[in-house]
């Protein structure tokens, strides 16, 4: 949500860093979420995407879809 880091990448990934209505946007099948730690804020901060029935998949630390 830091709107500084939106439209930049993440470090050494070049994974682009895009504002929450990117997904929506887009409602993709599933999301990988690589920041576990941050999982549940993530998640209920989409829940409108859960809603649209998209699915978010958490490697760390046990494997699940959500």
């Amino acid at each position: 949500r830091n709107t500084h880091k939106q439209g930049k990448y993440m470090p050494g990934q070049r994974i682009p860093i895009l504002p929450p209505e990117a997904l929506l946007e887009a409602q993709p099948d599933y999301v990988l979420v690589l920041a576990w730690n941050f999982f549940d804020e993530i998640v209920a901060q989409q829940a409108e995407y859960r809603a649209r029935g998209g699915k978010f998949i958490v490697p760390v630390p046990t494997p699940r879809v959500v």
